[in-house]
């Protein structure tokens, strides 16, 4: 089954997560793709695009990881400690999964069992997490969309206090 997004489930309210959140579940539903190949397990070009885009995956989750870290220590979220330690868990465990997809492949013994086990750990870990974790950050935006609002009206009355010396000035009054 693939993942679809859902606005109301899944936002946060902080795009550039939201986006990598996106661009995560089309990884995912990317491995659909290569689960429906019925040469998948024996071609070797499929098996070595399973290979690397398992470990582009990788990659980019820590990427992301990391730019989600610092949005939940910018406003010292209170699951920042959980949050870390659910990525740092997460990496782990799908870590041993390459390894186990490494060796089957050095085996000569992959099964689609191996790359069905993969993808429901991804799909269910993925939607987990933002559903628990991510979408905690909602408040986190509301805040920060209220603190450029603070700004903004802050700056425009330093303005407005500015022109009206400026036309006090000239006028005398």
């Amino acid at each position: 089954m693939e993942l679809q997004w859902d606005n109301k489930k899944y936002t946060t309210g902080f795009a550039h997560i939201d986006q990598q959140h996106k661009e995560l579940f089309e990884g995912v539903n990317g491995l659909i793709h290569f689960l429906k190949l019925s040469s998948v397990t024996q071609d070797d070009r499929n098996k070595a695009k399973v290979s690397e885009m398992l470990d582009f995956l990788a990659d980019y989750a820590q990427k992301h990881f990391q730019d989600e870290e610092k949005v939940f220590e910018k406003y010292d979220h209170p699951m920042k400690e959980a949050n870390k330690e659910a990525h740092q868990l997460f990496l782990e465990k799908y870590g041993h999964y390459q390894e186990k997809l490494e060796e089957k492949l050095q085996e000569e013994r992959l099964t689609r069992g191996v790359l069905i086990q993969i993808h429901i750990f991804l799909q269910s870990w993925l939607v987990n997490h933002i559903v628990k974790v991510d979408t905690s950050l909602r408040d986190c935006a509301d805040k920060a969309a209220e603190e450029k609002e603070e700004i903004r009206e802050q700056e425009e009355t330093k303005n407005r206090g500015v022109f009206s010396r400026f036309f006090a000035l000239l006028t005398g009054k």
